[in-house]
């Protein structure tokens, strides 16, 4: 299987390539125009239609043929969204950018040379990891992005998947990642200060607004640099914790197994026809508090998951993911219908107190066909200890408290 990662290269933008990523944009915005107002579907119909309009610009003819690429997979997406009935607005380009395939650039001591106009170039120093990923002969160079602040380089390779000794199967929250192994081994992983500089970055943002709400510019200069340094936090924290779980389950020799966490969003800010108690009116409210919804659509569950699934590709590490219906609601031992606590506990007629997320992580690995006697699973962790380590693995095993 084809694997491909992204590395990031910061840079600083002189005017000239600042230009450039404008005028790319323009290119991007007027393909999408042409293509909607003519309905046109193919690249090479629409690189016929808009070619010599775009090298009116005086760019590097590989731009050209880039925008019309990136134009064509925006209206793609655009009319696939149209057909499953969804209400969109139509697609412009809003941040300079520019793209380029891996035949416009060279990599020249340390440097990718980077074209601008046709004999005229640009160069940016690539830093040591970047300088790692080309040492490997067995990486292919992709294409490259470029931004107002960094460069993203794609490399590629052919991935052979193993096929696993075992398993390890993780249930995936708010505030822990909590996983269990075919050997009856407990895995967890503390999320809560993701968590946290969610919330903390939402009350900082309302104090804030409260006291800037007649200096709309102020608030939207100061805001958007709080949450870009919470996002480096996150993707920090995320990138480590994805990086221990691949590595691990590849020592082993196991499998990894997620929960298959689609349409989250889309439930939590379903709406339904109701009538509104300030004005009387029947209108689309939300089922949903806006606490939940906040939360919820703040979580980095499917983010997590997006980045424990890329790096298990590269590594050769097999990922499958699994509906999780009933996972959390059915007792992993006998098979009894659980009653809810709290977040983390549920009380099963038969077998007493169980920690939720861990019984939804041995639910997920028997449905790949693993088995465990009643005798193994009463010795699995599956109550919480009090005490949690922040950001680093627990490994425990507890005896269920029959209660």
């Amino acid at each position: 299987m084809r694997a491909v990662k992204a590395v990031q290269v910061p840079y600083q933008p002189t005017e000239r390539v600042l230009g450039l990523l404008k005028a790319f944009r323009g290119m991007v915005n007027y393909c999408i125009h042409v293509g909607l107002e003519k309905n046109v579907t193919s690249r090479f119909r629409l690189q016929n239609e808009v070619y010599h309009k775009l090298t009116e610009n005086g760019l590097h003819s590989w731009y050209v043929l880039s925008a019309v690429e990136v134009a064509t997979s925006i209206l793609r997406n655009y009319r696939k969204a149209v057909r499953r009935g969804k209400k969109i607005k139509k697609p412009y380009v809003k941040r300079p950018m520019a793209k380029l395939g891996n035949q416009a650039y060279r990599v020249v001591g340390g440097r990718l040379r980077i074209p601008i106009k046709p004999r005229r170039y640009f160069y940016v120093k690539l830093h040591k990891r970047a300088l790692q990923f080309l040492s490997d002969s067995t990486l292919k160079m992709g294409s490259i992005t470029l931004t107002a602040r960094q460069v993203v380089v794609v490399f590629s390779k052919t991935a052979e998947v193993v096929e696993p000794k075992g398993h390890v199967a993780f249930d995936t929250n708010e505030k822990s990642i909590d996983g269990v192994t075919s050997d009856v081994e407990v895995i967890r992983y503390d999320l809560s200060r993701i968590y946290e500089d969610n919330s903390n970055l939402f009350e900082r943002t309302r104090r804030f607004q409260q006291k800037r709400a007649k200096d709309r510019r102020v608030q939207k200069k100061i805001v958007s640099k709080w949450y870009e340094k919470r996002n480096n936090r996150v993707d920090s924290q995320l990138h480590r914790i994805s990086k221990e779980i691949v590595e691990e389950a590849k020592s082993k020799g196991y499998g990894i197994r997620l929960e298959d966490l689609k349409g989250i969003k889309k439930a939590v800010n379903r709406k339904e026809v109701k009538r509104n108690n300030y004005n009387g009116r029947m209108q689309k409210i939300s089922i949903h508090s806006k606490r939940l919804k906040r939360r919820l659509n703040q979580s980095c569950m499917r983010k997590l998951q997006h980045f424990i699934k890329y790096k298990a590709l590269w590594e050769g590490v097999k990922v499958i993911e699994v509906n999780p219906r009933n996972t959390s609601s059915k007792c992993a031992i006998c098979g009894s219908k659980l009653e809810y606590l709290n977040v983390h506990y549920a009380r099963c007629p038969k077998c007493g107190l169980l920690d939720r997320q861990l019984n939804a992580s041995i639910n997920l690995i028997q449905n790949e066909g693993v088995r465990f006697t009643p005798n193994n699973l009463s010795n699995v962790a599956v109550i919480r200890p009090l005490n949690k380590a922040e950001s680093k693995r627990e490994e425990v095993k507890l005896s269920v408290t029959n209660r």
